[in-house]
């Protein structure tokens, strides 16, 4: 297909408008095809993204099924495959989330979707108040609020826990200085990773360079 980047801003605004009429099908084919006439239009791979978390969400019945496509999981998937999943979308959505029509929310059904094939508890933000849904292995970790983007530990709403208590605030430390280092640690493990493979392909360079130099004697 040839490309024509007008065309595809064309074909982006019906789809968007389609999107504002609840028609996510027709915002769908739209999309796809803006993306066709114009691959790196701009945000046109996070307004698919957000199309298609409509789309799926459309198929949940009864609030059983449908949950795992909005994941885009199959009904096997372990719960490391649903955070990394939900993580994925949440960071493609995110990006677009001031620009993208439908964006803000794709990101409630995100987390109401993650909500929904995890076991989950109610936290809020320490600094803006902000209520959500975590799986319950993120009780009392720490967590970026998606509202304020601010870093706050996930306490349990039904824990009966309260902000004022003395003995909350001493928790809170406690579990904020363990996760910080739990978070230093997988940082550590992160760079110690890219270090190996920068090391690693620094390595193949001197080598293919060996090699060449090698040919030419």
């Amino acid at each position: 297909m040839e490309y024509d980047e007008t065309k595809a801003l064309r074909a982006k605004e019906v789809a968007e408008r389609k999107f504002m009429e609840q028609d996510y099908a027709e915002a769908n084919l739209f999309a796809k095809k803006a993306r066709d006439l114009c691959p790196w239009l701009n945000s046109i791979s996070i307004l698919i993204t957000v199309i298609d978390i409509y789309c799926a969400k459309e198929e949940v019945v009864n609030g059983q099924s449908g949950w795992h496509k909005v994941l885009k999981l199959e009904g096997s998937a372990n719960v490391a495959k649903k955070c990394e999943n939900f993580c994925s979308l949440v960071e493609i959505v995110q990006a677009g989330r001031n620009t993208v029509v439908g964006a803000e929310g794709a990101l409630q059904i995100l987390s109401e979707a993650f909500c929904n094939v995890t076991r989950s508890f109610w936290t809020k933000c320490s600094g803006c108040q902000y209520r959500f849904q975590y799986a319950s292995f993120r009780a009392y970790t720490e967590l970026v609020c998606i509202n304020c983007s601010e870093c706050f530990v996930a306490v349990p709403l039904s824990s009966g826990f309260h902000p004022t208590n003395q003995r909350t605030m001493s928790h809170f430390r406690r579990s904020d200085q363990d996760t910080t280092s739990v978070v230093l640690a997988l940082n550590a493990i992160k760079s110690k990773g890219k270090r190996k493979k920068k090391d690693e392909g620094e390595s193949s360079s001197k080598a293919s360079e060996f090699e060449k130099d090698g040919m030419k004697l």
